[in-house]
């Protein structure tokens, strides 16, 4: 397969997005979460699993469960905008996570199917099996070598072994998009970013360095103790009001815990669970009703873990805080 050298991309969204102002209430989320695996292979020093490890809830989704979740996807009045797979862990540590996605993909109940993972657990038969069951694999890059890893994520691993399973799969993708994504502290000279795009530009579709952010709520992180307010994706930060997050996706966590959020890693704001609750009736439930109308009444600040949480200020890219009391209006009608 003749490669082509992947453009590093200046931003991550797609330019034609959908005015989010102007769905609210929306009667199908756009976006899914699913994490299958609560566990995670790193311990990286700025994630709860490097930092607060013992005290995430760790599980790994059964293929009944998720069955359930993704044939009630199928209620709503329609298809769901994107399926992603990812939560605090990583996917491919949930031995099933074929089976389920092989499933996910066979109702077509999501225009898009992706897939957030480290990588490390790439193997010969994943490499052949998962590009057919997805849209798009974001594949998270932590270091530019064994050593790196090991300081940023507390982790031995085969950083050759990576790449070269990186590179395998990106021959087998077919029509799935290979998005690789570094973060800026581990290309943070000229020279390690021409080393990263080098190593990986030949073997994706898009290519990306991101910033580092304190996305995470009630988390301490001593590794942005000197963190300048800088967006995720290039800019300047700004602060929100308004979650858009709670207005238009779930997170569904491995045990069936249902999330308004996806970094509400404590699960302070459980909505639910769909092991005794319909994702459906969760989704058009007074839980959620009560937490949006609290942000667009401007009593963010006294919920939890919203009043501690910069994720919108630092990564999201709607921005509905002008539209507070028409969004208000149309919530409680």
């Amino acid at each position: 397969m003749k490669t082509k050298k992947a453009k590093l991309i200046s931003q991550v969204h797609h330019k034609n997005r959908l005015a989010l102002q102007e769905r609210i209430p929306l009667a199908t989320p756009l976006v899914i979460y699913i994490e299958t695996s609560g566990y995670c292979n790193l311990k990286c020093v700025f994630c709860p699993h490097g930092i607060e490890g013992k005290l995430l809830k760790k599980d790994y989704m059964s293929v009944k469960l998720s069955k359930k979740l993704i044939d009630e996807l199928s209620v709503f009045p329609n298809k769901i905008k994107l399926l992603r797979f990812c939560g605090t862990g990583d996917s491919l540590m949930n031995k099933d996570i074929v089976e389920i996605l092989r499933y996910a993909r066979e109702q077509k109940i999501a225009e898009k199917i992706e897939m957030i993972t480290n990588g490390i657990l790439l193997n010969d038969n994943l490499i052949k099996i998962l590009p057919s069951f997805l849209d798009r694999i974001i594949i998270s890059i932590e270091g530019l070598s064994s050593k790196d890893y090991q300081h940023i994520c507390k982790t031995d691993i085969d950083f050759q072994k990576l790449v070269d399973n990186i590179k395998s799969l990106y021959k087998n993708k077919g029509k799935c998009i290979m998005h690789i994504k570094i973060h800026n502290e581990a290309t943070s000279s000229e020279l390690k970013r021409t080393t990263f795009l080098n190593i990986f530009s030949d073997y994706c579709d898009e290519i990306y360095i991101e910033k580092l952010v304190p996305m995470w709520p009630q988390l301490n992180a001593p590794y942005f103790a000197n963190f300048t307010d800088e967006f995720r994706f290039g800019g300047q930060a700004t602060k929100r009001k308004v979650c858009p997050q709670i207005f238009k996706s779930l997170q569904v966590q491995a045990d069936g815990e249902i999330l308004p959020c996806c970094v509400d890693w404590k699960r302070i704001n459980v909505l639910g669970n769909i092991n005794k609750d319909s994702l459906f009736e969760i989704w058009n439930g007074e839980r959620l009703r009560k937490l949006q109308i609290g942000h667009l009444i401007g009593d963010k600040d006294k919920i939890e873990p919203c009043k501690d949480c910069r994720m919108n200020d630092y990564c999201e890219l709607d921005n509905i805080d002008s539209y507070r009391d028409e969004l208000y209006q149309h919530i409680v009608k």
